[in-house]
């Protein structure tokens, strides 16, 4: 499968300790480190020499209820660091995974009646946060708002008609129920289209599914906040899945 070799975001996640050897460290190169302001997806605006970072405190910010995936990970209170370019060797323990862009298309999307079917699977009922799943009157009312104004949703659409999407894409990394083959491995992928992902942090920097690439479809508020494109399936893939990674 082809990927488009101009975007390449190269994914850590540090422990406190060495995030602050690395802030130091870094001073003394060529590198420039910047915070996300707003959201972890932000993260994606690094490019060339400027390597952009999240704090454990953006996962409990605009997106809370959606933070509470990394909360509940062994990722949890861990740094985030995205690079385009591959940092210095002496960082390579914690390079976690590589995001690059596709040509994947799946042939077809599930209906509704099997949406639910992978909310009710077993993957995703027993792994999912309990924070996740408490939506409120004012999840949905900023949801319609924000989405509305930046075009991925129309007059019908709402929080509660887009829920089940929402919940079925990260079931569908849990579970695997919608594959495609790349070299020899069933991979899973975003099971809607963008207006119906939320959260899609929870694959970008593989927080759930952390053995598994995954091609992941954007949500609304990635495309918004960073660099990544509507209707484009990114893959995602584990270290473990980069060849000769110290050569990437």
């Amino acid at each position: 499968m082809r990927n488009d070799t101009q975007y390449c975001k190269y994914i850590y996640w540090m422990p406190h300790n060495e995030f602050v050897k690395f802030e130091s460290n870094l001073k003394s190169t060529e590198f420039e480190l910047k915070p996300a302001r707003k959201t972890s997806c932000g993260t994606l605006n690094a490019k060339g020499k400027s390597v952009r970072y999240a704090s454990p405190e953006i996962f409990s910010g605009l997106c809370k209820r959606q933070g509470s995936w990394y909360r509940e990970s062994n990722k949890a209170g861990s740094y985030l660091v995205v690079s385009e370019e591959k940092l210095p060797d002496k960082y390579s323990q914690f390079l976690d995974s590589k995001i690059t862009p596709t040509d994947f298309s799946p042939q077809s999307l599930p209906g509704q009646s099997d949406i639910q079917k992978l909310v009710n699977s077993e993957e995703y009922q027993n792994q999912r946060p309990d924070d996740w799943e408490k939506k409120t009157f004012k999840d949905g009312l900023l949801y319609k708002i924000f989405f509305t104004l930046i075009g991925f949703w129309g007059f019908g659409d709402s929080l509660k008609s887009h829920w089940n999407n929402h919940r079925a894409n990260h079931a569908n990394f849990l579970s695997h129920q919608y594959t495609t083959d790349i070299d020899g491995e069933s991979i899973p992928y975003s099971v809607t289209n963008n207006d119906g992902v939320c959260s899609s942090c929870v694959e970008f920097f593989n927080i759930i599914d952390q053995k598994s690439r995954k091609m992941v479809r954007a949500c609304p508020g990635a495309v918004y906040f960073s660099s990544v494109e509507r209707e484009k399936y990114y893959g995602v893939q584990p270290v473990k899945n980069i060849p000769s990674i110290d050569s990437v």
